[in-house]
Parts: structure tokens; C-alpha cells; sequence
């Protein structure tokens, strides 16, 4: 009986060293990031026969076992996705807004109601050269703040291409990290090992990823981790990867388009899948560079197409401020290669595409202030109908098919990023309230409390100290049994 004593004894102290080794771990982790607090869970050991009876046989360790529910971690990690798109979308769009901060610089807006009063100006004077500098100063005004905004439009959008690199060899990095996790887990638990830890780091892993874009994670039926991206592919399988890859591509127009960031599978090179990642940073860097970006710049090119379109229109029809040779009828003669009508204003634009980044004077406004038009007619001095022509476009519904004004249409372009703004702000805070719950749950669930551990230490250190003196009192025991038989 005093063999079996110790038999018991020794396996109760053993489970209660280690349920408080498990205790321990979990106290010294209470504040790491991903960590999920272990249970020991504690079974009989076979009972033996003896004789006619049965008798137990002490206590084992049946599993220390991760408090993990699937579920709730899918939910998380659905909400983090959610979360950092709405942030990363906020924070790009906020760059935008920033652009059109009318508050502490002159402004688009101001600059062209100062150019058409320049032209109003200058039909009270139509000879003032003075008057026609600061109409040239003005137009050259106007063209450096068209150009100011594309040029700052286009820095949002390089930003957004490098960090849309900077986040595919983040994601590769993680990837790769799991496939070696998988690795080290299998091997592990292969040879009868517990892996909780590693699996917690891979676990960590694939939340970090779900803040670039939704994924799945699963085990599939050979019992190999996978991880999946929705709408796209799977990354990792056990411990093979399938990288993603960063490159600069041409649209449609090829040299006529702005390179754009695309990403690919490194297996699958030959179309990217940059829109098909579903929520998390990546679609919100696409959705604001590829939407807001760029329907903001077409607004633009719009806008300068239009300016530059409907001011050449009138001002061809005049005159130039010079005296000018007419034969006997009033016509005027032409003499050399000078021109003296149907002179551009503006710089004459191929096409609408880029127009605000290629906005000038013509040169031959530039070079001379008596090449701008004010009269109708040649040799007119007090003509002042084509300068009154430009200045009243400012209120004229002259751009395309959405009949609206200058200052109409460009107030809506500024409105509707500051609309886009409000909403991504407010997106935000409903999701950031989801994830915050999501959180909250998942902690409930699987962090560790310094207070249940607490007690739980003691609980196992009293079982300890009872293991210990039934060991004790079975050696008494038997030493009782000896000195008989002596």
C-alpha cells in the first residue's frame, strides 16, 4: 500500500507542478500582445485491480489546452480589416483636403475671381498698359495654382504607390513568418511537444495581415495551416508562400498615363489584382488613389480645359493693342509674318488630360502685354467688348455637359472631398466602436485575469504541499512496516 502511496503522491505532485508552472506562464504574460491564457486540464490515471477490487491510480496531465474560440477571432479580425480601412481612407483623403485649405493661402478660387476683375479692370482701360500687366500677372497666377494642385495631387498619389510597395513586403514578411511557424508547430507537436505559444505568434501574424485586407485562415484536410485572401488567392499553405508583388504600370493610354502601383501574385504575373483585395489598407489606398484621386483630377483637368477653351474662344476674335496699316476699305494689310488677330490667350492644350499641369500663357501673351485682345475691331482704341466678354465667363455656364460655373464646378469638386472627409470620419468611429467590442469579447475570452490566476496558484500550491506530505506520511508508512519485520 505504501508503494502505491508514493505512486499516487509523486503523480498528483507532478500535475500540481505543473498546473502551477502553467499558472506562472500565464501571470508573466498577462501584458503580451497576442497572448492567450492556457488551461491545464487534469485526468485519472488507470485504475488498477487488485484482487476483487479496484483502485485508483493517481492523477495525469491530459492537455495544456490555449481558451481560443474561432469564431470570436474571425470576428476580430473582420473588424480590424473594417477599422483600418476607414482610418487609412480618412487619413489620405484629410492629405487631399489639405490641398484646398483656402484658410491660409490665396486659392484657386480667389485667383481666378482676381484674373476675370483684371479683365473687368481692363475694360475700363482698355490702353493701360499697366493695367494689361496685371492681367498677365493674374493668368500667370492662375496657371502656377492649377499647377500647385495637380503637383500636390500627384505627391498624395506617390505616397500612396510607395506605401502600397511598403505594405506588399510587409505582408510578404509576414507571410513568410507563418510558413516558418508552421513549420516549427508540426515538427513540434509531431514529436509530442506543446506549441500554444507558437501558435498564439502565428495567430498575432495573421491579425497584422487582416489590417491589409480581409483573409481566412483554416486547417485544411492534411491538417496544413492555410491562409486565404478574400476575393484573391491563398498566401500561405503549410509552409509554402505565395508572395505578392509591387510594380509600376502604365494605363491604358501607356505613356499618356500616370505609371500607377499594381500588385500581382509572384505565380500569376500576368494581370494584376489590385482591386480585388476587400477592405483593410490596401483597398482604401486603391479606393482613394483610383476614386477620390482621381476623379478629383479629372475635375481639374476639366476646369483648366474649360478656363483655357472658352477664354481662347473670345479673345482670337480681337484685336491686338497696336496701330495697324488698312488699305482704302478699312482692312487691316498684313505685314510680314506678325499676327494681329486670332491670337490664343492661354497655350492651346491637346487634349483635356493634364490640362492643370500644363496650364501657360501663349507666348505671344507673354512676351508682349499688347498682344492681349480688347477690341473687336482693329484700330479701336476705346473697344473694350472682348475684355468685357472674358470677364463676364466667370459667371457663364460654360463646362460640358454639367452646365455649371467656373466657381460652381470647382466648389463642388473641393465639396465633394470635404463630404468624402466627413464620411470616412464618421465611418471610422463606427467601426472603431465594433472593434473595440470585438476586443473586448475576445479578451473576456482568452485574457488572463492577475485574479483568477491568482487563486488558482494558490489552489495548486496547496495541492502541491498536500502531495507532498502524502509522500511524506507513505514513507513514514513504510518505514513502520520495515521496523516491524526487523
Amino acid at each position: 500500500m505504501a508503494v502505491d502511496l508514493f505512486s499516487i503522491g509523486s503523480s498528483s505532485l507532478r500535475t500540481s507542478k505543473r498546473s502551477l508552472e502553467t499558472t506562472s506562464h500565464n501571470i508573466s504574460n498577462a501584458n503580451t500582445e497576442g497572448f492567450t491564457r492556457q488551461r491545464i486540464t487534469h485526468e485519472t490515471n488507470l485504475p488498477v485491480e487488485i484482487g476483487n477490487n479496484v483502485h485508483g491510480n493517481g492523477v495525469n496531465v491530459r492537455e495544456v489546452r490555449r481558451v481560443h474560440d474561432n469564431l470570436i477571432e474571425k470576428n476580430l479580425m473582420r473588424s480590424m480589416s473594417n477599422n483600418s480601412y476607414d482610418k487609412e481612407r480618412g487619413f489620405q483623403l484629410e492629405r487631399v483636403e489639405e490641398i484646398f485649405n483656402e484658410i491660409n493661402t490665396e486659392g484657386l478660387n480667389k485667383v481666378l475671381n482676381r484674373f476675370f476683375n483684371s479683365f473687368r479692370e481692363l475694360s475700363n482701360q482698355p490702353e493701360n498698359e499697366v493695367v494689361r500687366s496685371v492681367v498677365r500677372d493674374n493668368a500667370n497666377m492662375v496657371a502656377s495654382d492649377f499647377k500647385r494642385i495637380h503637383d500636390s495631387i500627384g505627391k498624395v498619389r506617390e505616397s500612396i504607390d510607395s506605401k502600397i510597395s511598403t505594405t506588399v513586403e510587409e505582408v510578404n514578411m509576414f507571410t513568410k513568418n507563418i510558413s516558418k511557424l508552421n513549420k516549427e508547430i508540426v515538427r513540434l507537436e509531431n514529436a509530442g511537444g506543446i506549441a500554444n505559444d507558437l501558435r498564439d505568434q502565428r495567430d498575432q501574424i495573421v491579425r497584422n495581415i487582416s489590417e491589409y485586407f480581409k483573409v481566412d485562415n483554416y486547417e485544411d484536410k492534411n491538417g496544413q495551416f492555410v491562409v486565404n485572401v478574400q476575393g484573391v488567392g491563398t498566401l500561405v499553405t503549410g509552409g509554402i508562400t505565395n508572395d505578392l508583388v509591387a510594380k509600376q504600370e502604365a494605363g491604358p493610354d501607356g505613356a499618356q498615363d500616370i505609371p500607377k502601383m499594381q500588385i500581382h501574385l509572384k505565380g500569376r504575373p500576368g494581370k494584376h489584382i489590385s482591386r480585388k483585395f476587400l477592405k483593410g489598407e490596401i483597398q482604401a489606398l486603391m479606393d482613394t488613389r483610383d476614386n477620390d484621386i482621381q476623379g478629383l483630377t479629372d475635375n481639374l483637368d476639366e476646369l483648366a480645359y474649360g478656363l483655357v477653351q472658352s477664354t481662347n474662344a473670345i479673345h482670337r476674335r480681337g484685336f491686338i493693342n497696336k496701330k495697324l496699316p488698312t488699305d482704302q476699305n478699312g482692312n487691316v494689310i498684313q505685314n510680314g509674318s506678325s499676327r494681329f488677330t486670332g491670337i490664343n490667350f492661354f497655350k492651346e492644350p491637346q487634349r483635356q488630360k493634364n490640362s492643370a499641369g500644363m496650364l501657360e500663357l501663349s507666348a505671344e501673351v507673354q512676351e508682349d502685354v499688347n498682344n492681349i485682345s480688347t477690341a473687336l475691331d482693329p484700330n479701336a482704341p476705346g473697344d473694350n467688348r472682348i475684355s468685357i466678354a472674358i470677364s463676364k465667363l466667370q459667371h457663364e455656364k460654360v463646362l460640358g455637359d454639367t452646365n455649371l460655373s467656373f466657381e460652381e464646378h470647382y466648389h463642388r469638386s473641393v465639396g465633394d472631398i470635404g463630404l468624402s472627409v466627413a464620411k470616412a470620419k464618421l465611418d471610422e468611429e463606427q467601426t472603431s466602436g465594433v472593434l473595440a467590442q470585438a476586443k473586448s469579447i475576445k479578451e473576456r475570452l482568452s485574457g488572463v485575469s492577475i485574479d483568477e490566476e491568482t487563486a488558482n496558484m494558490v489552489k495548486f500550491q496547496h495541492a502541491y504541499d498536500a502531495s507532498a506530505r502524502m509522500i511524506k506520511v507513505a514513507d513514514e508508512m513504510f518505514d513502520s512496516v520495515l521496523g516491524m519485520m526487523r
